[in-house]
């Protein structure tokens, strides 16, 4: 009895499923939504039970789904021109949802097949991995409009310092050690050159403790209030492009870009035209933006581990793991 009521949980995902791909064909206002509710609740049940790989989460809910959609929707509609990232991340959403149903319509014709011990039906767990996976990113990153403007407006920053330092660009497709060095230091350095910019969102969703509340009712940078550390960082940098050419200085703005990614010994090897003063201010803004690119880092490392796998995704725009192609059980 106990086996067979472990085995009634993907019976009634099984069922749920039929339910919204029939609806799919004859569609029926309001009914289609509930069914596809009910699948995905049943989804994220079986996830509480079967996923040992990860943590089994119970909470992501359809709205990610319907995030996600909309978010493919707009794309459709404008283009996505700069919104690259939020394609990608809106695709891998689909796509795991797409799969999930598909091992739903197969496995249907073969239920006994199903062990009632669920983490041992390795097709079931490898679908409910990427599921998990995907969604937890969208829960937090798709679901969140500002959230997903700050991704698609850095990842725009970093293909434009790739094109600065190619070098960045062999990073990310290697996913070399360096590129977790560079990386952190880059998102804090594409803040303090425009603070008041949609990337400020991310920076502030990963240290929270460094701002104050938003405005009412405005997540908006703009109305952010920074701590007196993060501020005198923010002043360092100013002072810093002054010394360099100003803040608008394109020449300027390359040459830190380039100490970011490829380090103070290795750029500063290769020569520079500024004066000592100037390079003396640079230097002691790195080893600021150092300590501060490791609190990124280390104030909540499963966060930042996240963010970082992330920003790479939608920079190479390789596709998530996907299941493999052979159906299993």
């Amino acid at each position: 009895a106990i086996e067979e009521q472990a085995r009634q949980l993907v019976v009634k995902a099984v069922h749920f499923e039929s339910q919204v791909h029939d609806l799919e064909l004859q569609p029926m206002p309001g009914a289609s939504a509930e069914a596809e509710r009910e699948l995905v609740r049943c989804i994220a049940m079986l996830n509480s039970v079967a996923n040992f790989k990860r943590k089994g989460r119970d909470d992501l809910g359809c709205d990610i789904l319907d995030s996600a959609r909309a978010v493919l929707r707009r794309h459709r509609q404008d283009g996505g021109h700069g919104r690259e990232a939020a394609h990608i991340l809106a695709c891998d959403i689909v796509a795991s949802y797409n799969a999930i149903c598909a091992y739903f319509r197969k496995v249907g014709a073969c239920i006994e097949h199903v062990d009632p011990h669920l983490c041992n039906n390795v097709g079931l767990v490898s679908r409910l991995v990427d599921w998990e996976e995907t969604w937890e990113i969208g829960a937090r990153y798709v679901r969140s409009a500002a959230l997903l403007d700050a991704v698609c407006d850095l990842v725009a920053e970093i293909r434009a310092a790739q094109q600065v330092v190619p070098e960045l660009t062999t990073m990310c497709e290697d996913c070399d050690v360096e590129l977790f060095l560079a990386l952190p230091r880059i998102v804090m350095l594409c803040f303090l050159a425009d603070p008041l910019n949609k990337r400020t969102e991310l920076v502030r969703s990963l240290l929270p403790h460094r701002f104050g509340p938003s405005g009412e009712g405005n997540s908006n940078a703009a109305f952010m209030k920074v701590d007196l550390e993060l501020k005198a960082l923010y002043d360092n940098y100013k002072e810093t492009m002054r010394l360099l050419g100003g803040t608008r200085d394109r020449a300027a703005w390359e040459f830190v870009v380039r100490q970011a990614v490829l380090g103070a010994e290795e750029h500063q090897s290769r020569g520079c035209d500024y004066p000592s003063g100037a390079t003396r201010a640079v230097a002691d803004l790195f080893r600021s933006l150092e300590r501060w690119s490791l609190e990124l880092q280390r104030h909540c490392p499963e966060d930042w581990n996240q963010c970082s796998a992330v920003l790479v995704h939608c920079l190479t725009g390789e596709t998530q793991n996907k299941p493999p192609s052979k159906f299993q059980v």
